[in-house]
């Protein structure tokens, strides 16, 4: 099996087990979730949140960790939140002040992304991204769902590239992860225990 294959395959089986959790799972963990990672003996991670001043952050699809209740507690403390938007081959962050429809539209895929209207942030301005995954192996190397736009934008940064926060469910660590040169990996995962979304 190619490293392709391997990917197809793992994307599948996580994909079917992120379908499965329930509406009440999700909106749990969304609840949960701030004060979650607030608790985490982390110095790095503690320090980077507390200081940054702009955090990308995504707005989940099908069963991706809720993330939702985590962007409200950042834009409480006074950090702004951007959010991302595919143009053509492309992914661009744009701020927004809230989670409602006027700040954002479905994408002809049913991702929710920021009005076309709003102008695109400097990736350099962002301090913080938590990015959404299929999995993670142990040392944080990042499985997409195959678009490349975060390996993309990620690179875009330069020197300059910002914090990366992961944050998934215990499922999604899977040590058969295939790397190749162009993924990324996270600087910190964040993994959800398996009783927080089980029976």
């Amino acid at each position: 099996m190619n490293i392709k294959e391997e990917k197809s395959k793992i994307r599948k089986e996580i994909k079917r087990r992120r379908m499965s959790l329930s509406a009440e799972v999700l909106a749990k963990i969304e609840k949960e979730l701030p004060e979650f990672i607030a608790s985490i003996d982390d110095e790095e991670l503690s320090k980077k949140l507390k200081s940054a001043k702009r955090i990308a952050l995504y707005r989940s699809f099908k069963g991706e960790v809720p993330v939702d209740g985590l962007a409200k507690s950042f834009m409480e403390k006074g950090i702004t939140c951007c959010f991302p938007r595919v143009e053509d081959e492309d992914m661009v962050f744009c701020d927004c002040k809230g989670l409602g429809k006027d700040e954002f539209e479905e994408s002809p895929l049913g991702i929710r992304e920021p009005l076309r209207s709003k102008k695109p942030v400097d990736p350099k301005d962002i301090d913080v991204v938590v990015l959404p995954a299929v999995a993670y192996n142990e040392e944080g190397t990042r499985l997409g769902m195959g678009g490349g736009f975060y390996d993309r934008f990620i690179s875009s940064t330069g020197s300059g590239r910002p914090y990366l926060l992961g944050i998934c469910y215990e499922f999604q660590i899977c040590s058969d992860v295939p790397s190749e040169g162009h993924d990324i990996s996270a600087d910190f995962i964040c993994v959800i225990p398996e009783e927080e979304y089980t029976d």
